[in-house]
């Protein structure tokens, strides 16, 4: 159902599960879809909805609107409601006519817009957002913007020359935790990816001081890596841009310890 959406429409749907399990909603309707949207991507958002404080409004809204339950385990699964499988139909049969391949934020938004009777498209509507004018600026935006194209590092997470290392050497177990969090991150599930990243760099530390000269190396990461440390550098950031942040540190440190352990061998 998914394949044709960017990586950041799989997340907003993501998020919009996350949304309805903090409401306590056993289904996930058009008011947390837009949630999810709004957390995601803040460029389609602000690009539409130019009054910053239409944006912070509405959650506000949105609690004061419907009832608050106690929260669901985010393991439950939830289903969509009819409303926004419609929204995600509406977003698809967008995107098609628009004749774009890959399905973004900015359809989901059309999506929400053209759901007329739900409650996402009622709070849009008041902040002045028109289906005809967003799609006519869509209609008009260059074919292949961030929104509108996959994010190449979607699919493509581990490097050819750390990959190639962690085959040279043998480090298989090492190799099938990165591909099993580089898979996670691409489906946006954040909790496996960080766990599988984890175990990554425990097995590859591991891994490297069992062989010849490898407890001899200063290791640049650890299973104890303080990321407190950095704190300075990720400050402002999201919760997605924190862990892409540590994602792209940990790959460099693997390649720099893996490059100081070929040294090793080699000296």
């Amino acid at each position: 159902m998914f394949e044709r959406y960017t990586e950041r429409a799989r997340r907003v749907v993501f998020f919009a599960r996350y949304e309805a399990s903090q409401f306590g909603s056993r289904i996930i309707e058009t008011e947390h879809l837009l949630l999810g949207l709004i957390r995601e991507d803040k460029n389609v958002t602000s690009r539409f909805l130019r009054n910053s404080s239409s944006i912070e409004s509405i959650r506000k809204e949105i609690e004061g609107r419907v009832e608050i339950r106690e929260k669901t385990s985010t393991s439950i699964d939830l289903p969509l409601s009819n409303e926004c499988r419609n929204v995600l139909e509406h977003a698809r049969m967008q995107a098609d006519q628009l004749g774009h391949r890959h399905l973004g934020t900015e359809h989901l938004l059309l999506g929400l817009l053209l759901e007329e009777q739900s409650l996402a498209a009622e709070i849009l509507v008041e902040r002045g957002l028109r289906f005809d004018a967003i799609r006519e600026e869509i209609a008009h935006s260059p074919v292949g913007s961030a929104s509108s194209s996959p994010d190449p590092l979607a699919h493509v997470i581990l490097t050819d020359s750390l990959t190639a290392m962690l085959v040279r050497h043998g480090f298989e177990i090492s190799k099938g935790h990165l591909s099993k969090a580089s898979a996670a991150k691409a489906q946006a599930d954040w909790q496996t990816a960080r766990a599988e990243l984890q175990l990554f760099i425990e097995s590859l530390v591991d891994a490297v001081k069992e062989r010849p000269g490898g407890d001899e190396i200063d290791f640049p990461i650890s299973s104890g890596f303080d990321w407190r440390a950095l704190r300075g550098l990720r400050s402002g950031l999201s919760d997605d841009d924190d862990l892409k942040f540590r994602w792209g540190l940990t790959l460099l440190l693997a390649e720099v310890l893996l490059k100081r352990f070929e040294q090793r061998l080699n000296s």
